[in-house]
Formats: structure tokens, C-alpha cells, sequence
């Protein structure tokens, strides 16, 4: 699962996608310590949501874009 903190910048996600070679990735945050995930951030919300409207991808974090839809996990 390829993942990026909720505060992390655009750019910093960008490159993580780059660096997975993922076109999205989990948005998540912590509590008590352990992972929980927030949402998607994909890279259509990066381009549309940022890049296109002229948004500075070093300034506007993961959490400011991302879907935060109901995220389903698989039983093992």
C-alpha cells in the first residue's frame, strides 16, 4: 500500500507516486501512534486541483486535496 502523510506537500506526493510508480496514493494521518487512513489523492487531483489552476505544489499539502471517501479494507 503506497501511502503519504496528510501533511505532506503536493510535491513530496508527486514524487513518492513517482517513486512507486503509483498513480494514487493512500492519504493518512496518525493516532496513538499507528497509521489511519483519511482518503486518495490521485494524480488527475494534483494536475486538476493544483498544477492547472496555478497552486503552489510546495505549499498545498495531500490533506487539502484528497478524497476522503470511505476507504474498505480486505479480510485476509
Amino acid at each position: 500500500m503506497n501511502t503519504v502523510h496528510c501533511e505532506a506537500s503536493v510535491l513530496e506526493a508527486s514524487r513518492r507516486m513517482r517513486q512507486c510508480h503509483a498513480n494514487e496514493l493512500i492519504v493518512v494521518t496518525e493516532t496513538d501512534g499507528k497509521p489511519r487512513a483519511l482518503g486518495v489523492v490521485t494524480a488527475s487531483d494534483i494536475v486538476t486541483r493544483v498544477v492547472a489552476v496555478g497552486l503552489d505544489p510546495g505549499v498545498v499539502t495531500a490533506g487539502d486535496i484528497a478524497a476522503f471517501k470511505p476507504l474498505e479494507r480486505a479480510d485476509d
